[in-house]
């Protein structure tokens, strides 16, 4: 099975891909902690990152290009991406996580210990920076959610409640597919 967990900073997507891999057993790969983990080497915040993959396409061209090779690569997998869902040709289950702005600048500003204002403006810099690279890059528009075979607005559940409403659109269609 791949099942690809997608949207936007703050939505959910590390812990919702995180509790489903876990409860199923399946290999995650995840590009927001790749991301991460680049920023960090390059000793820059995500912001300044995302500055520089805007200048260097070859920072999201790698990253991408090696999700993509693991999807193909592999079975029972889970891909947590913005992009995973249209990297992931032959994706069992596509899943979009949303959350208004305000809530998802909540949660990232207690990952991280800072103001949810100065959040708000960091996240509106980040996805401005990441929607112009993606349409350059791939033409892709983080807009149009319909490749996704469900999305949900993260702020009306608990990560619990989430994760249930996935594995039951799992069980639905493997019950089809019998």
């Amino acid at each position: 099975m791949k099942i690809t967990i997608s949207g936007l900073p703050g939505s959910g997507t590390s812990t919702i891909a995180g509790m489903l891999a876990d409860h199923m057993g399946l290999n995650l790969v995840s590009a927001g902690e790749t991301f991460r983990r680049l920023a960090a080497e390059y000793n820059m915040s995500l912001e300044e990152f995302g500055v520089l993959a805007e200048r260097d396409p070859e920072i999201d061209m790698r990253l991408d290009m090696e999700q993509k090779r693991m999807a193909l690569e592999h079975e029972g997998i889970l891909l947590e991406g913005r992009l995973a869902g249209h990297f992931t040709e032959d994706a069992d289950l596509r899943v979009w996580l949303d959350a208004p702005l305000r809530v998802r600048a909540a949660r990232i500003s207690k990952r991280e210990g800072k103001r949810v204002a100065h959040t708000i403006d960091e996240t509106i810099k980040r996805e401005e920076c990441e929607s112009n690279r993606y349409k350059e890059y791939y033409q892709i528009d983080l807009n149009d959610h319909t490749i996704y075979d469900l999305i949900i607005d993260t702020s009306k559940h608990t990560p619990e409640e989430i994760t249930a409403i996935i594995l039951r659109e799992i069980e639905e269609r493997i019950r089809r597919e019998e």
